[in-house]
Order: structure tokens, then sequence, then C-alpha cells
């Protein structure tokens, strides 16, 4: 039975009640009207008797009801206490030992709530998870403020490229946090501030020339609903270098192919200002333009080469052995320079790769040349061929005049030449270690070089198998 109808019945009960103890009293009144009873005051204290125990009566009826209607209100606040006090996440389930049919509806719809907030609030947080994650996979730095420009997160790749960690940042404005980098944390402050109170994107490119030269490009925008701003750090380093690159490769492709060109034009108008020239003279001449435009021709041959390999597609790529490819240019190397000494070594009789014959066959046949090339007397290699499961190892090793420790970082770099004049002398333009380099890089592979002056060099190529 629920509380109204309980309330409505003890009041019908005590409705009778009263009726009956006041039957007595009507009588009597009844009585005094016909004349009956003398007594009026004893008539005026009966009824004063019977208004005050209905009174008591009714009194703890109503208290009887307000216990029994509390007692459940108390179970329900003495469980949610604890969630109020924040000790618990959520509100806890509610278990009532007793109460109407009302107090238990009314429990079981605070549970199915907080059921369903529950399931919310866990699919936030996944949700939110998920969402740091992918931000903290992403290559650039993330870093997120509230509308006073606090930090609220920052990814590691934002971490790193500031040199802090979360704890140093998060709940503070950058420009707060005292550190070696404070010039770029300022920068980034002055973006955020200005996203937060223009509602406009802003950048600006960092450069750090500090063992090396780095580029970061700094973007800040702000958030929907002026819920704060985010800042995007990207390191555009490489993209800057490949410019940089392009530049210089311009700039020394045109000084290599000036010069052999101004020796011909040169001799050329010896020849026609002087036609009268000795035998003697005219073979010497004769002979340096055909020297150099064998220089030239080489030049633009491994510019062809480098555009080449670039434009080779991995799908044309099919099984090849390296051991049979070492083999031939050996074989190559040792008909067009005799005295060289190849010792050649392998774990296996084949060693095959996915790849391309004929640039593989390049790279190797640079390396060779170079050993040749820059060896005191006679060149001296030794090549071992190891395999794993996963990749092919070839090491050459030489014995020749070596590269000294400053110049090996950049001995892959195109036109890049240790010693110029004896690359000249030489008809080398540094374009060789460079298409060494490119072939592996094609090939997903890669060359790592080591060097003594007057030692020898070590030059290994490391290929997958697939």
């Amino acid at each position: 039975m629920n509380y109204k109808k309980k309330i409505l019945y003890s009041q019908f009960v005590l409705m009778l009640a009263l009726i009956t103890i006041l039957l007595p009293a009507i009588g009597n009144l009844t009585d005094y009207v016909l004349g009956d009873v003398a007594n009026k005051k004893a008539l005026d204290l009966t009824i004063l008797g019977i208004s005050i125990a209905f009174l008591a009566v009714n009194g703890i009826v109503i208290m009887f009801i307000i216990h029994k209607v509390m007692k459940p209100v108390q179970q329900i606040i003495k469980a949610i206490q604890s969630y109020k006090e924040g000790k618990e996440e959520s509100l806890p389930q509610i278990f009532l030992q007793e109460g109407s049919i009302e107090f238990t509806q009314l429990a079981t719809t605070i549970n199915s709530l907080t059921d369903q907030i529950r399931k919310q609030i866990s699919f936030l947080k996944r949700q939110r998870g998920e969402t740091e994650e992918i931000l903290e996979s992403i290559g650039e730095g993330i870093i997120a403020v509230d509308p006073s420009a606090r930090v609220i997160f920052a990814n590691q790749a934002a971490c790193r490229m500031l040199g802090l960690l979360k704890e140093q940042m998060i709940g503070r404005t950058l420009d707060s946090i005292e550190t070696e980098n404070k010039n770029i944390l300022k920068k980034c402050h002055e973006l955020i501030v200005h996203a937060l109170q223009t509602a406009e994107p802003a950048g600006h490119t960092w450069i750090v020339r500090e063992k090396g030269t780095f580029y970061h490009d700094l973007n800040a925008a702000p958030l929907a609903h002026k819920d704060g701003a985010l800042l995007v750090l990207q390191d555009k380093t490489s993209d800057y270098r490949i410019v940089e690159l392009g530049k210089d490769f311009i700039a020394n492709a045109s000084h290599e192919l000036k010069t052999p060109i101004t020796i011909i034009r040169g001799f050329a108008e010896t020849l026609h200002d002087l036609p009268e020239l000795s035998d003697e003279m005219l073979r010497q001449i004769t002979g340096k333009i055909v020297k150099t435009c064998g220089r030239l021709d080489k030049l633009v041959q491994s510019l062809l080469s480098l555009t080449d390999i670039e434009q080779v597609s991995v799908k044309d790529f099919g099984k090849v052995d390296l051991v049979a490819v070492l083999s031939g240019c050996i074989e190559m190397m040792l008909a067009v320079h005799s005295t060289a000494i190849v010792r050649f070594e392998s774990e296996s009789l084949s060693a095959e790769v996915l790849g391309d014959a004929s640039l593989l066959e390049l790279a190797v046949m640079n390396i060779l040349e170079n050993a040749v090339k820059y060896s005191q007397d006679f060149a001296e290699v030794d090549i071992l061929v190891t395999s794993t499961n996963d990749e092919v190892r070839i090491q050459f090793k030489d014995k020749g005049i070596g590269i000294s420790e400053n110049d090996l970082p950049q001995i892959f770099e195109r036109f890049y030449t240790v010693d110029k004049a004896r690359s000249r002398k030489k008809g080398g333009a540094g374009l060789g270690l460079s298409i060494v380099k490119t072939v592996l890089d094609k090939h997903q592979g890669k060359v790592v070089a080591s060097s003594q002056l007057g030692k020898g060099s070590s030059f290994t190529f490391v290929i997958p198998k697939k």
C-alpha cells in the first residue's frame, strides 16, 4: 500500500474513532439542548477533552507516518553521501531495506540513471583515451590550452621539440616555464594569446641554429565555442633541407659543367687563333680537349644515372643474386685494373634480394672504382657477404687514403668531394657515393661508412630481402 492510501486510511480510522468517542458527548449535547443536562460546564470539559484527545492521536499518527516516510529518504541520502563527499567517482547503487512502492520506484529510477551516467562516463573516458593515443602517434607536436592559455594537454612530440616534460607544462602558461628554450616558449605563448583574443589562426617559422640548422613551424588556432586554442609544432627541417639541396645541386652542377666547357672553349679558341701550331702542340691540345670531353660526358652520364634511378619503379623489381652481381663487377674491374687485389668471401653460394640488378651493379662498381681511385699504389679490396632471414650485408674494405672524421657525414651528398684537386685529376665530380646512396634508398636499404685517414675505408650495404 502506498503512503497516500495509508494516510487516507489512517485519517478515516481516526475519524471513526473520533465519532465513536463523540457519540456520548453528542447525546449529552442533545440532552442539554432539550434541557435534560443542567451542568453546561461538564459538557464543555467533555468536548475539550475529546478535542485534545483527537489532536494528540492525530499528531501521533502524523509523526508515525513522517517517520515511515523519512526512513527510505534517509537511506537514499546515506547511499549517495560518499559520492557527495568525493569518495567515489560515480553514484553508488541504492538498495532500500524497506519502503513504499513510490520510494522503491524512485530508487530504481536513480539506479537506472546512475548506470546510464556510468556508461556515458566510461564511453567518454575511452573516447578521450583513443583521442590521446591518436595525438601521441602523430609526428607533429600538439599542445591544447584552455581559455586562460594554460596547457591542458601536450603529446610526446611537443615535449621532445620543446625539451620539456609534460609535468612541467600541464596547468601552466608556456611563458611562465623557466627553461633554456624560453624564447621559443615565449613565441608559442604569443601565438596562442593572439588566437584566443582574435579568434584567428597565427603562424611563425622558428629557426634554431644550434648543432645544425633546424626549422620548426609554429601554428596556433582557436577552438570552437571559445573553449581554448590548439598549438601545432611541425619539424620542417627536412623540407627546408631539400630546398637547400636543390639550390646546392643547381649551383654545383653549373660549376662542374662550366669548368670543362671553359677549358674546351679555351683550347678551341687557341686552335682558331693559331692555326699554324706544331704537331706536338696540336696533339697536346686535342688530347686535353678529348680528356675534358670525357670528363664532361662522365658528369652528364652520372646526372642522368641519378635521374634514371629515381624514376625506376619498385614494381619492376625482381629476384637478384647479389653474389652473382659482385662476381660480375669484380671481373669488370680487374679487366681494367689488372694490378688490383680483390678478396671475395661469401657465407653462401647465393644471396637473393628483391631489386634491380643493373642498379645494384652500378652501386657496387662505384664503390670498387673509388677503392682503386683513392689507393696510393695498387688497390686492395676485401668483400664479405653475410645473410640473415631478413637482409643481406655486403662489406667493402679497402686500404686507401681514408676519409677524415669531419668529411665522413657529408660524403653521400651530391658533388661533395673530400679533395677537390685530387677528384678533378682522377675525373671525379662527387656523384659516385651519391649514386650509391640513391640506389640503396631505392631498395629500402642503407649504406654505412667508416674510415680512418691513411688506413682505408669501409662501406657496408644493408639490403632487405623483401
